[in-house]
């Protein structure tokens, strides 16, 4: 019993649906026969009292032993640590269900789309790889820092918009930050935004084997999605409205969504409306820009440097 107490039943003991519990003390009071040993009671560490082991007895013979802690002592000193206990077992089995739930949804990924789309080259751009200059410290600290506090950010729905020239970087902290929460076994897709209109267009191919909704429901539901160079695509209504669907829904689901472009929000809102559905681009951008965090990364090519 949680409080440490035994309802009394009139031939002694505690009732419960498979039998009578009574306590070590009775057993050997009653001389009811036992299929065990009878373990030796323990003393509360706060108070003293003594604690007997309770079992179960049927057919007048004590048969199932609960050796694994004694009855709880009723002082409040025990009754607080029993609370601190149960509320660390919740939070225990809960973390368990969170790392199933994620592992679950990384072999979903898996199958629909294989792995998270980090091709081979871009598999070395960690956060030690990335070449800290004055120019880009600032930005490397943003994106370490969603990194060391992703479940926070999570929680919050809040991504990253990082925008600004060619070879800036950008790609290289968007996919440092996709391969550290990988490794934490974060489900994270990583994809450029050609790439990610590329799978869609597969599965109206005759031998494709996933469907439309199957993939671009990885795309809306993922832990993370990271969309690399978005502009680049050849825009036309049926991109625009495939994004804004994918953007739209995690917006609205709260789930973070990191983004690099080589366009400003009004040249990028141009881009993608070239097609003329200006009114669905602005709408893309205004919900990213909304819930992410702007880093803008314009300095000259570093790829030129070399």
């Amino acid at each position: 019993m949680t409080d440490g107490t035994i309802p009394m039943t009139t031939s002694g003991g505690c009732q419960n649906n498979h039998g009578v519990i009574y306590t070590s003390k009775e057993i050997l009071e009653l001389g009811i026969p036992s299929s065990d040993p009878i373990p030796e009671p323990k003393t509360c560490k706060y108070c003293g009292k003594t604690l007997y082991h309770e079992c179960i007895v049927l057919a007048g013979k004590a048969l199932v032993w609960r050796l694994n802690e004694p009855q709880r002592c009723d002082c409040e000193q025990s009754k607080a640590f029993w609370v601190r206990w149960e509320k660390e077992q919740e939070e225990q089995k809960k973390a368990e269900a969170e790392r199933q739930a994620q592992e679950e949804r990384k072999q979903k990924i898996d199958s629909i789309l294989g792995k998270s789309g980090i091709r081979q080259r871009f598999l070395s751009r960690t956060f030690d790889s990335f070449k800290l200059t004055s120019e880009n410290e600032q930005a490397y600290d943003i994106a370490f820092e969603y990194v060391h506090n992703w479940d926070k950010h999570k929680a919050n729905g809040e991504g990253l918009l990082f925008e600004g020239s060619c070879g800036t970087g950008k790609t290289h902290l968007a996919v440092a930050i996709s391969l550290a929460l990988i490794q934490q076994g974060v489900p994270v897709v990583c994809k450029t935004s050609i790439d990610m209109l590329s799978d869609i267009k597969q599965c109206y191919q005759k031998d494709s084997t996933v469907s439309e909704e199957e993939v671009v429901g990885v795309y809306k539901t993922v832990d993370l999605l990271t969309i690399d160079d978005l502009g680049k695509e050849q825009a036309t209504d049926w991109s625009v409205s495939v994004l804004y669907n994918i953007i739209n829904e995690r917006y609205e689901a709260m789930l973070p969504t990191i983004i690099t472009t080589n366009y400003k929000t009004s040249a990028l809102i141009d881009r993608l409306s070239a097609k003329g559905d200006k009114e669905t681009a602005s709408a893309i951008v205004s919900r990213f820009v909304e819930s992410s965090h702007r880093v803008t990364m314009a300095w000259e090519d570093y790829r030129r440097k070399r």
